[in-house]
């Protein structure tokens, strides 16, 4: 299945390729593929237009496509309001095609769990081994996510055995401690809520709470700080401090899309390092 869509802004590169989600591959020349719900997704980017195909296809292939991508984002006017921060201001530019993603929200807990203390190229690896093994097939050997209910059926020594090291029993006890009806009903509560309620699960802590928020639910004020973060809030606004301190002071500076200004940062600092090229301003 082929279809068309219109996105803008839009930089599928910095898109995908940012650490958001884990499972893309870029193919070369803007071209992108990977699993996306129970379908292979292959994408392309030409100007504001995307060239789409998706299989096995069906009617919901192309809404998924734009939940992912956050089709109905106004991106003009979050930048436009993020762009009143003097640090921000001069390199928005410069990522101004780049989206938030929307995921799965049992996928985005699970592998942001599996994401504690591990590079992204660990983290792919961890949840293509979950997929590969208990994922429903979409096309040709390629795996959807596994659903709560299979991942359940799976003993505790199995899921040590699957190079998951200590995360393993997290996602073990995860599944023991939530289902889909409860995920359904996270997702219906307040940002604050969701959070706490999310920090009370197995392996989540602050971090992990903030990115299953903001990339699974959709909780564009959510703000996820990492060693990334870290540097460039001491570098671009000399703060310093323990994580509840940094959370107050992106809240209280970037509101209602401090998503967005996380995403920013965090592409800028990856950029940068090493030698790289520097988007944003100090004070």
């Amino acid at each position: 299945m082929k279809f068309k869509l219109e996105i803008a802004p839009l930089n599928l590169d910095q898109t995908l390729g940012c650490g958001q989600t884990f499972r893309w591959r870029r193919l070369g020349d803007g071209l992108w593929e990977g699993p996306l719900g129970d379908q292979l997704v292959r994408m392309a980017q030409r100007g504001s237009i995307l060239e789409v195909e998706a299989r096995p296809g069906g009617k919901h292939a192309r809404r998924l496509v734009q939940e992912h991508l956050r089709a109905s984002d106004d991106v003009p006017e979050i930048q436009r309001k993020l762009a009143k921060d003097t640090v921000l201001a001069p390199g928005i530019a410069h990522v101004k095609g780049l989206r938030i993603v929307k995921m799965d929200e049992w996928e985005c807990l699970v592998s942001f769990v599996l994401a504690t203390y591990a590079n992204i190229p660990r983290i792919a690896k961890m949840i293509e081994t979950l997929s590969s093994r208990y994922g429903e097939e979409i096309v040709n050997g390629i795996r959807a996510f596994p659903t709560h209910d299979r991942l359940s059926e799976v003993s505790r020594t199995e899921m040590a055995g699957l190079g998951l090291g200590y995360r393993a029993e997290y996602i073990h006890s995860l599944c023991r401690t939530i289902d889909d009806e409860s995920v359904s009903r996270l997702g219906k509560l307040s940002f604050s809520s969701l959070r706490e309620e999310l920090k009370e699960l197995p392996g989540v802590g602050d971090k992990v709470a903030d990115c299953v928020s903001l990339f699974g639910f959709g909780r564009l004020e959510a703000f996820p700080i990492d060693v990334h973060i870290e540097r460039a809030f001491a570098r671009l606004y000399h703060k310093k401090g323990p994580y509840s301190k940094l959370r107050t002071f992106a809240s209280e500076r970037f509101g209602e899309y401090a998503g967005y200004a996380q995403e920013y940062l965090f592409y800028n600092e990856r950029l940068r390092a090493p030698g790289g090229a520097c988007l944003f301003s100090k004070k």
